[in-house]
């Protein structure tokens, strides 16, 4: 998985906004891209929804972005910064997050 596609998963699993925030946020790629890499999601099982109504984790995606985040702490730490890069703070949602990976109520 890229990771442009997991800094997605976790925006929509740390925020609840359905990604529609970084549908409209500038990243590192044009916005045609990640619109492309929202579809790409949802076609290899990871998201459900669309643009006009947004997107939440499939069950798929949830077990995936678990996996990462307890196999990968580097790798977390740099989603988590490219998220705030885009000004989109994570707070305790990734907290919970973490704790729900793992495991932990």
């Amino acid at each position: 998985m890229f990771p442009s596609e997991m800094v997605i998963l976790m925006a929509i699993a740390v925020t609840g906004d359905h990604g529609k925030k970084l549908l409209t946020r500038p990243m590192d790629v044009t916005g045609e891209y990640v619109g492309y890499l929202y579809d790409s999601l949802v076609r290899r099982g990871y998201l459900k929804g669309n643009k006009s109504r947004g997107y939440a984790l499939t069950s798929m995606g949830r077990e995936t972005l678990f996996e990462f985040l307890r196999e990968n702490k580097n790798r977390t730490k740099e989603t988590i910064n490219a998220l705030h890069r885009l000004n989109i703070e994570v707070g305790q949602g990734i907290d919970k997050l973490e704790k729900e990976a793992i495991g932990v109520r």
